[in-house]
């Protein structure tokens, strides 16, 4: 559960459900107040619409049908009612203010009470969707009438937008987040979630520029930088990431994120060489960047793999063309094909170090070293280790 505002507790015994009793000169409004104080809810409400048949500006009949929809609903156990009634109630309330200033005071008394009535339920609800998943959407009912109470409050957004999303309808939490964020909430989890609904359902663009935002607010916030770059790839926007982080690593080279990030995008185009001076970068930084340490290894052996298709184009020429070629031409090929051999090798070498370094960390992390481990096994064996490729072997899966 996030961020409930616990001081409106501390106030709650000092309200009690009552408005303005004075004297009325409408005999309807007389009789719904009797109504009121004899729980008679729906005939209050039948004197009030004849009261406001009469006279629509009539204040007092207002804020007096704001108080008899909120009494209602506080007896009322259906969500979906209550959330109604309440919302009924907030439209006469505010409908009374705007006529009558002086019951500004009254009214904000009753919402406050209402408010905090609201976020309880809320919460109460939240805690039985533990065991019962509809109890979610109830609670998201309540967070949004506590929102209507206090439109500018961010608390009942996030809790409607958290609510939404444990009942499974992560689309409609969208809506709320951009609210809370609308209100001035700044909290960097509310730009995660927000960001990664925006993903989920093919925002990418949205996405970008939410996380843009976010990142100049919280530059040193890896997990939102790490988002923004994944925001940027499904958005299609390379172009712009690459230009964004080389820009960010110009001015602070000693930023092993903007390092880390940058590197992990040049890996992606599969610039290898500007990707691993960049990731040797970061992991200089940090010894224990796990994130880092692993890109780093990944870049030198998909720079072998690149090699090894380059000698396996030029063994198809020497086979296929033998025949029509020199001496000389065949041995120069073949002496090509050596080089890049122990190139190969030697970056296959390279890679080991950085991948044992990730696996450690991953595993002291608690996360799955697994696809670690298939890099490792397969640098071990490319560099005739064989003892340590078997033991990587049941971590990288192929114990079979």
């Amino acid at each position: 559960m996030k961020r409930f505002p616990i001081f409106l507790a501390l106030i709650l015994g000092g309200f009690l459900l009552m408005g303005a009793d004075g004297c009325s000169s409408d005999p309807n409004v007389e009789g719904a107040k009797l109504d009121l104080r004899n729980k008679d809810y729906d005939r209050a409400l039948e004197n009030l619409a004849t009261a406001l048949e009469k006279n629509p500006q009539n204040a007092e009949a207002l804020e007096l049908k704001g108080r008899v929809l909120q009494s209602k609903a506080f007896e009322v156990n259906d969500p979906e009612e209550h959330a109604k009634l309440m919302e009924e109630a907030v439209a006469a309330y505010n409908q009374a203010v705007g006529i009558d200033s002086t019951l500004a005071e009254a009214v904000k008394r009753d919402l406050t009470l209402a408010y905090v009535n609201e976020f309880q339920r809320g919460v109460q609800a939240f805690n039985r969707g533990r065991d019962n998943d509809a109890e979610f959407n109830n609670a998201a009912l309540y967070f949004k009438v506590a929102s209507v109470i206090a439109p500018d409050s961010t608390g009942p957004y996030v809790n409607e937008a958290f609510a939404l999303m444990n009942a499974g309808r992560e689309a409609d939490a969208i809506e709320p987040f951009e609210k809370a964020l609308e209100k001035g909430d700044t909290d960097p989890d509310t730009y995660t979630f927000l960001a990664n609904l925006y993903l989920m359902n093919d925002r990418a663009a949205d996405a970008v520029a939410l996380l843009e935002e976010a990142t100049q607010k919280y530059p040193d916030n890896a997990e939102l930088e790490a988002q923004l770059l994944n925001a940027y790839t499904l958005a299609g926007m390379m172009d712009q990431a690459l230009e964004r982080y080389r820009e960010a690593v110009e001015k602070d080279p000693n930023n092993k994120v903007y390092q880390y990030n940058y590197g992990s995008l040049l890996l992606e185009q599969e610039r290898y060489d500007e990707a691993i001076e960049h990731l040797k970068k970061a992991v200089a930084l940090d010894d224990a960047y796990a994130n880092a340490q692993y890109n780093l290894g990944a870049a030198y052996v998909n720079k072998a793999v690149d090699l090894n298709k380059r000698i396996s184009e030029l063994d198809d020429e020497i086979r296929e063309n033998r025949d029509n070629m020199s001496e000389e031409e065949i041995k120069a090929k073949e002496e090509e094909i050596d080089r890049l051999a122990e190139e190969r090798r030697k970056l296959f070498e390279q890679a080991i170090p950085p991948l044992e370094r990730a696996k450690e960390l991953f595993e002291q992390e608690g996360q799955d070293p697994q696809d670690i481990c298939r890099v490792l096994f397969q640098s071990y064996v490319q560099t005739n280790q064989t003892e340590k490729a078997e033991a990587v072997q049941e971590c990288a899966g192929f114990d079979d």
